[in-house]
């Protein structure tokens, strides 16, 4: 009975009862978008710096700082044959540098990265290395990033003086020639490393057999001297970034659950002012307070799972069409997030859950809490339409 007379009631309301339904639903399947595409980004991210820098982690020495380029020098070692000894697929030895560049006589500083050339584990387009052999030449091969380029004033075939500081810190100068000018997904190392044969910058820098890491498709166990760093301690300040996205996200759902509450909570006050003569009746024919509450709770929760529903509706064919064609992020090249391509979802089915529970709860919660007078309500003057002040 009290459930058809809330589905009646809810019926009844017409185009007001519908908006409340799409705004909630609409709320939703905002909630799980923006949850969605961070995960996406975050994935993407992981998976492009995976591919082409850190690989499963990377073995250094302790204490190694990236962010500190001069104690770079000091922090290299000769790799261990445990790791030496894996096949090409499954690691890369990579020593880096300061150097310096000067085109057109201005300084402009660099990283100096020596590459192993034959590894396969990192996908990294440094195909113009390996035409030139082992042998150091006059003029040095290398291959720089897409922004440095521009920067620079570089481009395939140019010439530019390097200069750098060996491990006896004897500072040495040559030509480099630009065999190349590649994109790399990283934006820090599109746009300040220079990307040298690992036999040349070791003969370059008097550094026969040494590294600074070791990237590894995945963790080999204790290394004596060593320290294995993971993908997530190598990403931290990334994943810092996106965790603050996640918060700002947050800030954005809550001021569409507080407008989605807001029509609720303002519809189910002018339910109850409108309807007093309506549960006078009801509490006068003998149905308890309680009960009546109860009606206008169920209404509220029918409005509520509509908006499930309807959000099935509307976000699978959403969704569907979103993962199909993704999203554009070729604007965000001029800044530093490690994605070039396009973005898709990555729907968490734990997030799904948790977000379609919460919007429900909050959703029945704003329509009880009106609906609380009616308990302590007069049947005599709601009657005549003065009940509820």
């Amino acid at each position: 009975m009290i459930l058809s007379i809330a589905w009646k009631n809810f019926y009844r309301q017409g185009i007001r009862a519908f908006l409340n339904v799409l705004v909630t639903a609409l709320t939703m399947i905002a909630l799980i978008f923006m949850l969605s595409l961070l995960n996406g980004f975050q994935v993407q991210a992981t998976r492009n710096m995976s591919s082409t820098d850190m690989a499963g982690g990377q073995y250094r020495v302790p204490d190694f700082d990236i962010l500190t380029p001069t104690e770079w020098e000091d922090r290299t070692f000769s790799v261990p044959d445990k790791l030496h000894a894996l096949p090409s697929n499954e690691k890369a030895e990579v020593l880096i540098q300061q150097g310096q560049l000067f085109p057109n006589r201005r300084l402009y500083p660099v990283q100096l990265r020596g590459m192993e050339i034959d590894q396969s584990l990192l996908d990294l387009p440094l195909s113009g290395l390996k035409a030139h052999g082992p042998q150091l030449e006059d003029v040095i091969p290398v291959v720089v990033g897409n922004r440095m380029a521009q920067k620079a004033h570089l481009e395939k075939g140019s010439t530019v003086v390097l200069k750098w500081r060996d491990r006896n810190n004897v500072v040495d100068a040559r030509n480099v020639l630009v065999v190349d000018v590649a994109d790399f997904i990283n934006p820090r190392v599109d746009e300040g490393v220079v990307w040298v044969r690992l036999d040349h910058l070791r003969e370059m820098t008097v550094r026969p057999s040494e590294v600074s890491w070791v990237a590894v498709s995945g963790f080999e166990g204790p290394v004596d001297g060593m320290e294995f760093h993971t993908v997530e301690m190598l990403m931290a300040d990334l994943l810092a970034l996106l965790k603050q996205d996640r918060r700002n996200s947050r800030i954005l759902w809550a001021i569409l659950m507080f407008l989605a509450g807001t029509s609720v909570f303002n519809t189910q006050i002018l339910n109850i002012f409108k309807r007093q003569r309506e549960i006078g009746t009801l509490m006068a024919l003998g149905l308890e307070a309680n009960k009546v509450v109860r009606v206008f709770v169920l209404e509220g929760s029918l409005a509520a799972f509509g908006a499930v529903i309807l959000a099935l509706v509307l976000g699978i064919p959403f969704f569907m069409w979103f993962q199909s064609v993704g999203l554009d992020v070729s604007h965000l090249s001029a800044s530093t997030m490690p994605v070039r391509e396009r973005v898709f979802l990555d729907i968490q089915f734990f997030e799904v859950v948790s977000s379609v529970s919460l919007v429900v709860f909050l959703m029945i919660f704003v329509a009880w809490w009106p609906v609380k007078k009616i308990s302590h309500l007069d049947p005599t003057m709601a009657l005549r339409g003065r009940g509820i002040t």
